[in-house]
């Protein structure tokens, strides 16, 4: 028994990432009735940039580093993504939130046909096919009827996040040659930390008005001074968030089996559905539910692709 637990213990750690991430979404759900989901995101990644400085610190590999415009690509890029997600998390349900955030893979695979010119395969197409179809199944573009789970600014929101979040991640393929992974985490959080920051100093320039009529409140927002309740929710959301970073790193860290680890990963689409509808989400349409099954249905079949070659 205890041969098995360790033979899946990067499988355990996995899904207690998941379950980490979903409850640090659920936070920013509640946070979002006091706040924009920039302010959000600023906390959430100024705590984690104190944890980043302390991996740093302990850390006992160096890198010579290079690509410096590389690495402030990924963190701007990946910024931009957390950006969008966090908007999302805060004006639909936490589900559609998560799935339109893991259609990374598509765009992942799409990248490196047509980039780095791999060959993805039958399986490749079939998967691209799948979550791209359940991409169509959650915005259903042929329709004009407003979805009281989304609407087209959050599908489009969500998909380009998604091809961000996928830029993001390519890009640390070139990046680990000169950088290690808590140089470049760091990068990326503490570029998290910064644009938000500017883009409230900046709000404050704006009439309120003026930017609602630009429809740039997912990009700039003021600053709102949170109540105690939201400070509680403020570190228990960046206590979770450090927490998960510790499980994603040992789940990859001890695992045989980073393809199975990684199609675990879309638990958390499962967690946050679950979570979003004790928070008080509407129960997904039949479409939107199947929408969601077939990204990650197709996200498992790419992932699945991509760890056998």
């Amino acid at each position: 028994m205890l041969k098995i637990i360790k033979h899946n213990l990067g499988i355990y750690f996995m899904i207690l990432a998941c379950l980490d991430f979903a409850l640090m979404g659920a936070c920013a759900k509640i946070l979002s009735k006091e706040m924009s989901s920039i302010e959000i995101m600023f906390f959430r990644n100024i705590i984690g940039v104190i944890f980043i400085i302390y991996l740093l610190k302990s850390s006992k590999i160096h890198k010579k580093g290079g690509h410096f415009w590389l690495l402030v690509f990924r963190g701007v890029v990946g910024t931009l993504s957390l950006y969008m997600f966090f908007y999302n998390i805060s004006n639909i349900t936490l589900g559609v939130a998560f799935a339109f955030q893991k259609t990374a893979p598509i765009f992942i695979t799409l990248i490196a046909l047509i980039i780095f010119k791999e060959n993805i395969g039958f399986k490749g197409w079939l998967g691209i096919l799948i979550a791209f179809s359940g991409v169509l199944l959650i915005t259903q573009p042929w329709t004009n009827n407003i979805n009281s789970d989304f609407d087209f600014k959050n599908s489009i929101i969500g998909i380009t996040s998604g091809f961000l979040a996928a830029l993001a991640l390519i890009s640390v393929r070139e990046l680990r040659k000169s950088y290690t992974a808590e140089q470049i985490a760091f990068s990326f959080i503490f570029l998290g930390a910064l644009m938000p920051l500017i883009s409230m100093i900046s709000a404050e320039f704006f009439q309120p008005q003026y930017l609602n009529s630009l429809h740039l409140d997912f990009i700039i927002a003021p600053f709102v001074m949170p109540s105690f309740k939201a400070w509680i929710i403020i570190a228990t959301m960046g206590t979770l968030g450090t927490i998960y970073q510790i499980h994603i790193t040992k789940a990859y860290g001890i695992t045989k089996q980073a393809g199975v680890v990684a199609g675990i990963s879309y638990l958390d689409v499962v967690f946050s559905m679950i979570v979003g509808i004790i928070l008080g989400d509407n129960l997904p349409s039949t479409m939107v539910f199947l929408g969601i099954i077939g990204i990650i249905f197709g996200g498992l079949i790419l992932v699945k692709n991509k760890g056998k070659k």
